[in-house]
């Protein structure tokens, strides 16, 4: 038993306020009624004294209660039942060799397209339909290894067309299919060098927008780490054509309000875009921890998994992986070291 509802006053106080969180701890029967329902149930309220407390379902039906047909108390609790349609919604959506529609995925599980939408922002962050898309880049991501034609990869993973693909599969891998079964080949990246108060930064950028900005000692050692991370692309060093794009960024580091208008174009796994979104959202001169932010994105137990999303961040600064701390407020480990963390975190407490 959770220590939350240990006592009948804090079940009382949980039924009284139709606490979802205590269905998967009790369930209460109405002596006048014999029926026994979830905390959460809508029903109305019972007075006090017809109201008993059960550990378990099996418990009620002992004591002689029948089953709810308001919240279903014969079935699990409604947040662990939505759990499930959500599961078996994604499960349908990995497993499918065809293009998946999200008024047939409703129409499949039997509920609405509205409150599908509404169960995957509740439990996962994002639309069904941004689900679909992440599900079909990373299956041609697998496609484009095993195939030689790109048509058939497509295919396969999903797309009922080259058309569908590039309605949505380009623009979130920021180039052609063809590039990216040759890991980038044929892909065009400009990138300058410039200095801000806190080090030496390259920027790189596509014709969509700044795809990374890095930290170093020397211009070498930047231009080999884009080279590493665009290890196909054609690499163009273009100071003049950059200058003014550069300039921005300095300022952007050196003052974090301008640059939200900075255009972006990063790319990951869905939950490293994710998270990096998040990371974005989280105001300067504060911070947040790990597991908070695991919270904030619907997966709180997967505090090292946004840890690992944060030291893949491609764009220093811009992306403020930089304002994740410990939990107990320490300044842990980056991936531009943490002296420098430090200073950013100091500089924008004091702006």
């Amino acid at each position: 038993m959770s220590c939350a509802f240990d006592s009948d006053t804090l079940k009382w106080q949980a039924v009284r306020r139709r606490d979802t969180r205590a269905d998967s701890f009790f369930v209460y029967g109405v002596t006048t009624t014999g029926i026994y329902c979830y905390p959460s149930c809508p029903s109305r309220e019972a007075k006090r004294e017809h109201t008993r407390f059960y550990d378990s379902r099996e418990e009620a039906l002992d004591d002689g209660m029948r089953a709810c047909q308001r919240c279903h108390s014969d079935q699990p609790p409604l947040q662990v039942r939505q759990r499930l349609l959500v599961e078996k919604a994604c499960e349908f959506i990995s497993l499918s060799t065809e293009p998946v529609r999200v008024d047939t995925l409703a129409e499949q599980l039997g509920i609405s397209r509205y409150h599908l939408q509404k169960l995957f922002r509740q439990f996962l962050g994002i639309a069904p339909k941004q689900y679909i898309k992440a599900v079909r880049a990373r299956n041609l991501d697998k496609a484009l290894d095993r195939e030689s034609s790109v048509t058939q990869a497509l295919l396969d993973a999903g797309y009922d067309s080259s058309s569908a693909y590039y309605a949505d599969g380009a623009a979130r891998l920021g180039m052609s299919a063809r590039s990216y079964q040759r890991q980038g080949e044929g892909m065009n990246i400009r990138y300058a060098f410039g200095s801000s108060r806190f080090g030496k930064i390259v920027v790189a950028t596509t014709e969509r927008g700044i795809c990374s900005i890095l930290f170093g000692e020397s211009q070498t050692q930047m231009k080999q780490l884009l080279q590493t991370r665009f290890s196909k692309a054609t690499l163009t060093h273009d100071t003049q054509a950059l200058q003014a794009l550069v300039e921005e960024v300095v300022a952007g580091i050196e003052n974090p309000s301008l640059a939200l208008n900075l255009p972006l174009d990063v790319q990951g796994t869905a939950f490293q875009e994710k998270v990096w979104a998040a990371l974005r959202e989280i105001a300067p001169g504060t911070t947040e921890s790990y597991s908070r932010l695991a919270a904030r994105i619907g997966k709180p137990t997967a505090a090292r998994a946004v840890a690992r999303a944060c030291g893949a961040n491609p764009v220093a600064v811009l992306v403020p992986c930089h304002r994740v701390v410990g939990a107990d407020g320490s300044i842990t480990g980056y991936r531009w070291g943490v002296e420098r963390k430090q200073q950013l975190l100091a500089h924008e407490a004091e702006e």
